[in-house]
């Protein structure tokens, strides 16, 4: 009797230990399977989105072939070109104004600087009538150095001191005869308004028919 409960005893002791470890193995698997769930859970949460806008890319269909690299040209950047312009000094600003002028100018330093031939009378005027300026002593300035349409028509019907009292109308030959010299005769052509009958090739030489050539170049050369 008492052999018979320790089989009884022993069997059910063997069927509880395969139990146990049959529980245990499933507890096991169950843990497991947790565990791989919530790696997949975890993975799952990190991955982007996919963008539902964009088309689906048949997968079919060839990548498409990327375009050639090309190397845009270089273009060198446009330089600025800087002109200087050189400031316009006071005489050029105003070259009919002398006053600020230093004494002691020719004629040609007048015209040189560009000085007009009224702005020339002007200096001679205000620095006295030098002789410098009026080599023949005619009253008539810088003469030889503008040219004779400017100076005959500042000095036309003006009063000249050589010609103020010689009567209009002479002919050449008529101021030799009455002992002009050959700049008082150029003179009176200039204030009669440069006349062709002193003049009868016109190639604004007066007298040169009548006076020596000689006098006649020396005094356009001067």
């Amino acid at each position: 009797m008492q052999r018979t409960q320790q089989k009884v005893i022993k069997r059910f002791t063997e069927q509880g230990s395969a139990t146990l470890v049959a529980l245990g193995g499933v507890a096991v698997g169950v843990i497991a399977v947790l565990l791989v769930w919530l790696v997949v859970l975890t993975m799952n949460k990190n991955e982007p989105a996919p963008d539902s806008s964009a088309p689906a890319r048949d997968a079919a269909a060839p990548a498409p072939a990327s375009a050639p690299s090309v190397a845009a040209p270089s273009v060198a950047a446009p330089t600025a070109t800087v002109t200087m312009v050189p400031r316009p000094s006071a005489s050029a600003a105003r070259p009919g104004d002398v006053r600020g002028l230093a004494g002691g100018l020719f004629c040609r330093d007048l015209k040189a600087r560009g000085y007009s031939y009224v702005a020339a009378i002007d200096y001679w005027r205000v620095q006295g009538q030098p002789n410098q300026m009026d080599a023949d002593r005619n009253g008539i300035p810088c003469e030889t150095v503008y040219s004779r349409a400017d100076v005959g028509q500042y000095w036309r019907g003006r009063e000249v001191r050589t010609v103020a009292s010689v009567p209009v109308g002479l002919l050449c030959r008529d101021l030799v005869s009455m002992g002009a010299s050959y700049g008082d005769s150029v003179t009176y052509w200039w204030y009669s308004g440069m006349p062709s009958r002193m003049d009868a090739d016109g190639n604004g030489i007066p007298c040169e028919t009548v006076y020596p050539a000689v006098v006649v170049n020396a005094f356009w050369r001067q």
